[in-house]
């Protein structure tokens, strides 16, 4: 039999053995609980990083914040000072532009410092947001942010992913939204060419999701599969550069009409006050009405008579880059792009139709026109069977059968460069299909025809 005094012994031991055990299993869990990161508070970090008043449904400050370097003259440049990516980049390794570094993110940074950080002076989100907002923003920068170079090739947009691995993945979760093409939402530019032209956002959205929308975050699923998905999303088709530049010329003609929108009520700013249709917003909202419909502005047809305004043409733009001509439409010139909380009509698929029909879609209207007597330069009689079989079904061989009355012969003669406009380009929600494609010289010819007619 044991002694009671060894049994005693014994009994501590184990007690003491115990409690160590237990100490240092409390210990590390508490450490495994630390280091444990919350997943749904870094994507949604990551959404407020990518617009935080969006994402928390918030009014942007008026204001441009202080300490952002303004180099446009965006109607929306207040909202993009606020935004971090605005500073810090898509890649997160900051912008020359705004003398910003790369984001540190867990090199020597925790959620509470970044906190502090947050919320100094030279950030001043203080009264912006809201502690959970900081506290998600900070968990992201701390552990959400991605090295951009092993997904997206350095110095291009190309994405380094396979294509073909996660074709399902798109098919079941984005294609929902997106549809099969990447065509389905009319808001943006059609996916496959956002992925192309901004990968590094577009695999942070896939990453997190996009602000205030339903777009799942999908950063539970590896890296590397993502990576892949971004790749399949770059192979998504373009929307059709010839149905683009057409769209757009039908916008350039009456974009209230072509997007079924609501004339507008008010004069748009940047046309003249003593101009012949100030009064008549429906009609100086139209971009032809400045820029005319031989696109030289006051230096054509348009620099007398009741639609003179002064303004130059956009002769200027033909073969730019189309993103150029976007920010341009976005400026506080013209506004045409707006948010849920600034006016503005037309959305950014229509934003680069439009701007594809500047740069792409132009011809230069004296080769074709006289100028000064809107005589067209081709042999009317060589394009009469043209006319009778693609003009006709609708307008008559006589070019009277419009249900407006409005005779084609009279329109074609008095006003030449709006009937090729169309020719070329088609009616604003009609069914008139544009000849964009075809010879230029059978359109031109056949506007000499319509000429001849009574």
């Amino acid at each position: 039999m044991i002694p009671y005094s060894r049994h005693q012994l014994f009994l501590k031991r184990c007690i003491r053995f115990f409690t160590t055990m237990l100490a240092v299993s409390l210990f590390y869990l508490g450490v495994t609980a630390a280091l444990a990161v919350d997943s749904a508070s870094v994507a949604r970090g990551g959404r407020l990083f990518d617009n935080w008043f969006l994402e928390t449904r918030d009014r942007p400050p008026s204001e441009i914040h202080p300490n952002y370097k303004n180099s446009q003259s965006s109607m929306h440049i207040a909202e993009a000072s606020w935004r971090c990516t605005s500073c810090h980049g898509w890649d997160y390794k900051g912008r020359a532009e705004q003398n910003t570094v790369a984001l540190t993110g867990n090199a020597g940074t925790t959620p509470v410092s970044l906190r502090t950080i947050l919320n100094d002076e030279n950030h001043g989100y203080s009264n912006k947001l809201v502690n959970r907002d900081v506290g998600d923003l900070a968990t992201f920068i701390a552990h959400g942010l991605l090295g951009m170079a092993p997904y997206v090739e350095p110095g291009s947009n190309r994405a380094l992913g396979n294509a073909k691995h996660e074709i399902a993945l798109y098919a079941t979760i984005c294609a929902n939204c997106h549809g099969a093409n990447g065509h389905k939402i009319s808001s943006m530019a059609y996916l496959g060419t956002f992925a192309r032209n901004h990968p590094r956002e577009a695999l942070h959205k896939i990453l997190n999701g996009h602000p205030a929308e339903r777009m799942p975050p999908l950063r539970f699923l590896k890296t590397d599969r993502l990576g892949d998905l971004l790749a399949y999303i770059q192979t998504l088709p373009e929307k059709n550069l010839s149905a683009s530049i057409t769209r757009g010329g039908r916008l350039y003609d009456n974009w209230q009409k072509e997007t079924d929108s609501p004339p507008q009520k008010s004069r748009h700013m940047a046309y003249p006050k003593e101009a012949r249709h100030a009064n008549t917003p429906a009609m100086n909202w139209r971009c032809k009405e400045c820029h005319g419909w031989d696109y030289k502005g006051r230096d054509g047809a348009y620099g007398s008579g009741d639609h003179r305004t002064g303004i130059k043409g956009i002769r200027a733009f033909e073969g730019h880059q189309a993103q150029a001509v976007v920010e341009i439409l976005m400026d506080t010139n013209h506004r045409y792009h707006g948010t849920q909380w600034f006016n503005g009509p037309l959305d950014l698929q229509a934003l680069l139709d439009l701007a594809n029909f500047v740069t792409l879609g132009q011809i230069d209207m004296d080769v074709h026109i006289d100028p000064l007597t809107g005589t067209v330069r081709s042999d009317p009689e060589r394009h009469k069977g043209e006319f009778e079989v693609l003009c006709a079904t609708c307008h008559g061989k006589d070019g009277n059968a419009l249900s407006t009355g409005m005779s084609i012969g009279h329109i074609a003669r008095t006003n030449p460069w709006e009937a090729l406009h169309k020719i070329r380009n088609g009616h604003p929600k009609e069914v008139m299909p544009p000849l964009l494609v075809l010879d230029v010289g059978m359109s031109v010819g056949i506007l000499a025809y319509a000429q001849t007619l009574l």
